[in-house]
């Protein structure tokens, strides 16, 4: 298999994704994945209840859809129907992404592919250039930025500033603990700082967005209200690296 850099493999996903949107007619934000993954790669899109009747011994099960098929639930979000179509798009596009890494299609172990997807699908919803842009307009606020790409999680917004060049910590808290804390210039635990904590407790408190200076940190939070948790996402900066 041949060997590649990170910056390599993120370049390559970055220009399939410019030449598939231009061959697509779609030259400005937002992506709609869900129009895409029908005209580009011919699925098929349907609605159906989930099967939560319980079976009796014999019954047939339903079968599972076959070809090209996305099947949504009547409960899934705007958001959740374009992850999952963006994901499908993913999944066709490793074939052409590999070839231009010099990688056999077909060679690559599973878990390849999967961290494949988990690469390409924001990627497609969020383009690097067009995205920079939004946030760089934003101020890096997620409220302000989704204006732009208004059917993208704003967890998923959240981690892709990590992929642009200002240093930043993201933290999504969930009831109180921390669930995932990522930083794109250093390893760092889920250990809150001073700032995150007492921004964490501003929003909880308020239900609003807030920003808190504190020990050489500043740390902007938002409220994420709906969903399971009482989810709070947290964008920490340093004064200096």
């Amino acid at each position: 298999m041949s060997e590649f850099t990170p910056e390599e493999l993120f370049d390559t996903i970055d220009r399939q994704v410019t030449d598939l949107l231009a061959r697509f007619g779609i030259d400005s934000p937002p992506v709609d994945a869900l129009a895409l993954v029908q005209e580009a790669f011919g699925y098929s899109v349907r609605e159906e209840e989930p099967d939560d009747e319980p079976r009796q011994y014999g019954d047939r099960p339903r079968a599972k859809p076959r070809g090209r098929q996305l099947v949504f639930q009547p409960t899934h979000s705007d958001a959740a129907k374009q992850s999952l179509a963006a994901r499908a798009c993913a999944k066709e596009m490793i074939p052409a992404i590999l070839s231009k890494l010099g990688v056999v299609p077909g060679t690559e172990q599973k878990s390849a592919q999967g961290q494949l997807v988990g690469l390409i699908a924001p990627r497609l919803l969020l383009p690097t250039r067009w995205f920079a842009t939004a946030a760089r307009r934003g101020n890096s606020d997620l409220l302000r930025i989704r204006e732009t790409f208004p059917d993208v999680a704003l967890e998923l917004i959240a981690l892709r500033l990590l992929d642009l060049d200002d240093p930043c910590v993201i933290a999504i808290v969930d009831d109180g603990s921390v669930g995932l804390r990522r930083s794109n210039f250093a390893q760092l635990g889920k250990k809150l700082t001073a700032a995150e904590e007492a921004c964490a407790a501003k929003v909880r408190e308020s239900e609003e967005p807030q920003t808190v200076r504190k020990d050489d940190w500043t740390a902007r939070g938002w409220p994420i209200p709906t969903g399971p948790f009482d989810r709070i996402i947290l964008r920490a900066v340093p004064d200096e690296l």
